[in-house]
């Protein structure tokens, strides 16, 4: 387990694909919380990634954003307690063409039951920026995809205010 660290590669890879990173790290602290490491651990942990990006005492756009997330996500489990602000990505294939993408490519999406159909999500994330990119990337597939807090149970009850907002009935 583990991954080679390479400066050049870290370095190289920081503007090329700057989301895929984004992903990346978040799913590599992810799988070191399925380790079950100690909360105290953890919190250390928190405490060095909130110092490292405070170093230079300029917070970037992307340090804000994966902090935002990683600070849910440790958070959380430091707490042991369910955050109450999760959200969602959720994608709703349009045709059969879609469906195929979906079952075939975004193992990450998890099918569910809805009213009249089924939809995907992909979450929970802790951050509505992070899961904004989240859907982003589904929606650069030309797949529908939207963010939001709970789980809508009827396709139907999915109303945009706007591109990134929805509201349940």
């Amino acid at each position: 387990m583990g991954h080679p660290f390479s400066w050049e590669n870290f370095t190289n890879n920081q503007t090329e694909n700057s989301s895929v990173n984004l992903i990346s790290l978040r799913q590599d602290v992810n799988d070191y919380l399925t380790t079950s490491p100690p909360q105290k651990q953890v919190s250390e942990l928190k405490d060095i990634i909130n110092a490292l990006v405070n170093i230079d005492e300029e917070v970037s756009e992307k340090e804000r954003l994966i902090m935002g997330e990683l600070d849910g996500l440790l958070s959380e489990y430091i707490s042991q307690e369910s955050n109450a602000a999760r959200y969602h990505v959720i994608v709703a294939p349009q045709n059969e063409r879609q469906i195929q993408v979906v079952t075939t490519s975004l193992p990450e999406l998890t099918r569910y039951q809805v009213g009249e159909g089924f939809a995907y999500n992909n979450g929970p994330f802790y951050s509505k920026e992070y899961a904004d990119i989240i859907s982003d990337g589904y929606r650069s597939l030309n797949l529908f995809s939207i963010v939001t807090l709970t789980l809508p149970t009827e396709i139907n009850s999915i109303n945009s205010e706007d591109d990134s907002t929805i509201n349940n009935e």
